[in-house]
Parts: structure tokens; sequence; C-alpha cells
């Protein structure tokens, strides 16, 4: 690019005095009057539309060699001096004044705020007027707001940016001009956004066209209690459901719609009881936390052929065993719980053949089983987890049971225990304390019926009836 350079022109008075001429002296002679000094106003001269800039613009405040200057002088005179006319050389001045240089310079403008597109007439002015070179150049400090376009000075950005006319010794003036440009339109970085509770995010407008000066927006919110907005469109999600975030620049607006979810942070579950029975029903109860997280849904598995699933919270026991259920979040987070399943038909039958076996061992013979008198044990065993006693609930005494049950009997003996976990443990329970051993050991003892209850929390009771 080029910049434009100012030409003036001005005439200089010239005086040269010869001195040291010889000749007969005569009578000084009145001397010829100085030539009149004449001085030229500066102008500027623009290139046309079609002509290319004469000079360069550039960001560098320091003055560009310029291709013509202002140089108000004076025409010279021809060399000579002025006789006396005894021949002799006039005297020169005793002063001889330097050339004056310029030290102020003033820019201006009709406005200094303008529209983009807006062509500047810039007015100049270089003082003092007598100084002997005038000439200027233009410059700027942005050429991303203000350019030179085919050679006349334009607002072609938006912002602020200073005009500079700086001198051929150095001296500089500037104007501020701020350029307008209007907003068209706004726009923001997002149409829609999905965020976690407690997470932030911001909007960022977009503005048409991109430097214009039209930049104060406002955010507003529609629902603050899914999400706020500051000022500076930083959205923070504060709880679940959808909001719309507002963007207000002038005329001219844009939304986003903001959706907040409450992710799961954790998972448990637990079964009504740890031990079950053989055949019994069971549930469970899964807890997501936190309780108003957005997608409360979760998965079963079962290990094990011991259950099966009967419902989203229901199992059935179908056999003696161990059995895992593993519950599964949406966001993959589990939980699980083992149980067992016993079969207490099949304890009552073991600890029956334990019992028979210490008795083998002994040198004595084992017992023989009676329906009745087994179905009166597993009375008494559901009985003493209401009373652990060899009293019954009502206070009466335990053998009235056998007599409920029509069992007929000249001797009778009870054994009852609480807590172990397997006949062999009970067995041996009974086996180690010397009045349950009494009665396994009795010899006038001919028949045996065992029982076992559990209770809600899984614990095991046991119930021996002897007769003979």
């Amino acid at each position: 690019m080029k910049s434009l350079t100012f030409r003036a022109f001005a005439v200089f008075l010239s005086l040269q005095i010869l001195v040291g001429l010889t000749g007969c002296k005569k009578p000084a002679a009145t001397p010829d009057p100085a030539p009149a000094v004449t001085s030229q106003a500066p102008t500027v001269s623009q290139p046309s539309a079609s002509e290319p800039p004469e000079s360069s613009v550039s960001q560098d405040q320091s003055p560009h060699p310029p291709e013509s200057t202002v140089n108000p002088g004076a025409s010279p005179q021809e060399p000579g001096g002025v006789e006396d006319i005894d021949g002799e050389a006039a005297e020169p001045p005793e002063h001889s004044p330097g050339p004056i240089e310029v030290d102020r310079i003033i820019v201006g403008l009709d406005s200094a705020s303008v529209l983009k597109g807006t062509i500047l007439d810039p007015n100049v002015t270089v003082l003092p007027m007598t100084a002997v070179n005038r000439s200027y150049t233009l410059t700027t400090d942005n050429d991303s707001i203000l350019r030179q376009v085919y050679g006349f000075w334009t607002a072609v950005g938006g912002g602020t940016a200073r005009l500079i006319a700086t001198a051929a010794n150095g001296v500089t003036g500037s104007i501020t001009v701020t350029v307008n440009v209007p907003l068209e339109g706004v726009a923001l970085s997002a149409g829609e956004i999905t965020l976690n509770r407690g997470d932030s995010v911001t909007l960022t407008p977009i503005f048409a066209p991109e430097d214009t000066t039209e930049t104060y927006v406002t955010f507003t919110s529609g629902d603050e209690d899914v999400a706020t907005v500051s000022g500076d469109g930083t959205i923070r999600a504060t709880g679940p459901g959808v909001a719309e975030i507002r963007c207000v620049a002038g005329d001219f607006e844009a939304s986003c719609s903001i959706t907040v979810l409450v992710p799961v942070t954790g998972i448990s579950m637990s079964t009504d009881k740890r031990v079950y029975r053989a055949g019994e029903r069971g549930s469970f109860t899964v807890n997501i936390s936190p309780q108003d997280a957005t997608d409360q849904s979760f998965s079963t598995e079962v290990s094990g052929s011991a259950i099966s699933l009967t419902g989203t919270n229901s199992f059935s026991c179908d056999a003696a065993g161990e059995a895992t259920i593993t519950v599964t979040a949406a966001n993959g987070m589990t939980a699980s719980q083992s149980i067992t399943v016993i079969d207490l038909v099949a304890y009552a039958n073991e600890v029956f053949r334990l019992t028979n076996n210490e008795r083998i061992n002994a040198g004595l013979e084992p017992c023989s089983m009676m329906s009745s008198l087994t179905q009166a044990a597993v009375v008494r065993a559901g009985e003493i987890i209401t009373s652990f006693s060899h009293d019954r609930p009502d206070g009466r005494d335990c053998f009235t049971a056998l007599d409920e049950s029509n069992v007929s009997y000249m001797a009778a003996g009870e054994n009852i225990a609480m807590g172990q976990r397997s006949p062999a443990e009970v067995v041996r329970a009974w086996m180690d304390s010397p009045g349950h051993r009494e009665n396994i050991m009795n010899s006038d003892f001919t028949y045996l019926g065992a029982g076992v209850a559990m209770d809600s929390n899984g614990r095991l009771y046991w119930s021996q009836f002897f007769a003979g």
C-alpha cells in the first residue's frame, strides 16, 4: 500500500552579499530594495479513485520518507551582492536566523465517531505556518479499522484507531476515531445442552457481523430451579428438568434449551432375610441414590439354581443351596447379596441320622422314626422361636404336644437348641451337653422325632422328641 503525500511549494528569499570587492571609493549608493517574500499555503492532493495511492500506510508511528513535501520557500536571488557607490560590499547582518521548524500538527475530522464504510476527510494543520518544511504523512495504528482504500482513508472495521500525521522532522499529531458497526443478529454457541446437576457450562454469543461494536447482551433463565445463568453466560445446573436460557442483544435474541439430569451415585439392595426354607417365597428391596435420580431403573440377575425370579423384586426358593442376587443400575453401578436356601425336612432327617449314629457308636440300638412323634417335634421347633423353654408359649408342659399329636409313650424326653447352622453342629452341641447326651443315649427310648424351624432372621431352632 501507499500513503498520500501532500505537496506544497513556497518561495524562499535568499540574500547573498559579496564582500572584498575593490575599486574606487564612491559615495554609498542606495541599495535596491530586497525581493518581496512570498509564501504559498500547503495544498493536499488526493489521487483519483482510479489511481493507486502515492505513499505507504504503516502502523509504525515513525515517519516514512515522504514522496513529496510541503516547502514554503522563496525564489532564489542570482548570486552576487549589493555594492555601495565606492565599490565596497555592504556589511552582512550581525545575526543570520536558522530555518523555522514544524512544532505542532493538528488533525481534525468532521466527526470522530463514524459508521463502518465511512470515507474520512481529515483536515491537517501544520504549525507554524512559516515552517520551512510543512510536509507530512498520514498513517494509522490499526489498519484493520482505518485503511486507505483507492487512496481515501476509510473506516473498514469496528473499534477505535488513531489517524496519525507525522511531519518530516518527526513531530506528530493524531485524532482518535471510533468506528461503529451496527448489530444485525445474534446466535448462541449451542442450541441444546444436557448437564448433570451441579455441572456448569458457558454459552458464547455469536454476533452478526462479527466486528459489530454493539456487543452488550443480557442472559435470563426460564426456570432457576433447573438452571441459573450469570451475566457472562455461565450456566449452572441446579435441579432436574428443562429450562430455556435467553440471550438478548439490542433488538435481537437467541435461546438455548438446558436439560438437567440427576445421575445415580449409588445402589444398594437387601432381602427380607438371608436364609430361606425350600418352597418359600422371598423379596428384596433396591435403593438407588440420590432418591431424585433421573433414571431409577435397574436390572436383576441370579446366580445359582436355588432360587428363581418371580417378579421385579421377588423370587421363589426352589431347592437347598446358595444363590446370589445382583442388581445393576442404568449407569452400571451394582449391588449384590448372597442367600441360603434350606430344606428343613432334609435337615430334620439329617439330625435323625446323626443322632442314631451316636447311639450305634455307643453300642445302642438306633431309634425308629415315628411320624406322629416327628409332627410333635416340628410343632415344638416352631414354638421355641417364641419362647425358648421346655414350657410351651401358653405355659403348658412340652409333653402336651405329644398328646396333641396322639403319641403313645411310657417314657419321653425332649432336646431343644437354637442358633446352630447345620445338623452336624447341633448334634455335636447336644452330645457335648450332659443332660442332652443322656436323652440321646437313653436305651429306654426306641422312637425319635426331629423338627427344625427358622425365624424371620434366618436363625434355626432345633427340637428332638424321644419316646419309649
